[in-house]
Order: C-alpha cells, then sequence, then structure tokens
C-alpha cells in the first residue's frame, strides 16, 4: 500500500538525509497537498513531517494553515525541528502538532528518528486514509 509522507525542510542535507532513509522504509515522498492543477487526483498524503524553522513562511503558519482547512486538518503533523526551546515545543502542540521531534545531529540518529516513525506512526497507529477495509 502506498503510504504518502510530505516533508517541508530548508536544509539540504536534512533533506537529502530523511529522503535516503524514507527510501528504505514503505513511504513514498509526494511534493503536493492541496491537489491543485497539476495535483487534482493525486494521492493526499498521510502524514506531515514539518520543519518549524522555513525561510519565508514560518513552520508555525505552515501548521495553521493545514489544521485550518477542513480537508487537511485531520493529518497528522509531526514537527521535527533542531529546536529544543521548550516554548516551540509548547507552542507546536497548542497550534495542534500531534508529535514534536527533536533532529538529531548524525545519520544515525536521523535513522534511528525514521525508524522509530516508522514504528509507531505506520504499524502501532491508525492513520486517516490507511484504515484497514472493512468487511
Amino acid at each position: 500500500m502506498e503510504r504518502p509522507l510530505l516533508l517541508v525542510e530548508d536544509s539540504e542535507p536534512d533533506a537529502e538525509a530523511l529522503l535516503r532513509v524514507a527510501r528504505k522504509l514503505p513511504l513514498s515522498v509526494p511534493d503536493y497537498l492541496f491537489q491543485r492543477g497539476a495535483y487534482v487526483g493525486a494521492p493526499r498524503p498521510v502524514m506531515v513531517l514539518l520543519d518549524l524553522n522555513l525561510p519565508g513562511i514560518g513552520g508555525q503558519e505552515v501548521l495553521a494553515l493545514l489544521k485550518a482547512d477542513p480537508m487537511l486538518r485531520t493529518l497528522p503533523i509531526i514537527i521535527f525541528s533542531n529546536s529544543t526551546e521548550a516554548r516551540d515545543v509548547s507552542s507546536a502542540y497548542s497550534g495542534g502538532a500531534n508529535s514534536y521531534l527533536f533532529k538529531p545531529g548524525d545519520a544515525v540518529g536521523l535513522q534511528e528518528a525514521a525508524r522509530a516513525l516508522e514504528c509507531f506512526w505506520f504499524n502501532a497507529a491508525r492513520l486517516p486514509g490507511l484504515e484497514e477495509p472493512t468487511g
């Protein structure tokens, strides 16, 4: 089953490292969200990994935008950030984030974080859009 995951990351090295790890997991990484224009009819992501420190619009603004949209509000948003500030963690959860993970500083830690995401979010948890058929 395809499990689309949207990565919102401004650090090229971090994005590349996450994509390398994601290629080993049962995920696909689309570059769309609102299914507009060329993406009408594209499968909607089942989760968003969101960095807080983005250029231009910040991660908190992206979080607010997603949680304000009736079609996207149930989409799990996982904050994946370098920030260890308590106010950033509190603000993310207040804004509707489903989880807050600190970015590991090395490739091994990044792989462990990716495996933990897979283990919890794709194996233990039930995500909207990935429900098992009934009947």
